[in-house]
């Protein structure tokens, strides 16, 4: 497990944030301005990406 390069995977796939890691949880902290997650399928996807790389579950952190 690895925040940095669940970071950049994510990235890739358009889910832009800043990771950290809490035990086997990575927080995704993203800009209230960012809607992507509104749609369940890219929650979803992004929550499949992080168990990709060994996090258990994907928590969102909205900021502002």
């Amino acid at each position: 497990m690895n925040a940095a390069t669940l970071q950049l995977a994510l990235e890739a796939a358009g889910f832009h944030g800043r990771v950290t890691a809490v035990g086997a949880v990575a927080l995704l902290c993203v800009s209230a301005d960012d809607r992507v997650f509104e749609d369940p399928a890219a929650r979803r996807t992004a929550v499949a990406i992080a168990a990709e790389h060994g996090f258990r579950n994907l928590a969102l952190e909205v900021d502002g």
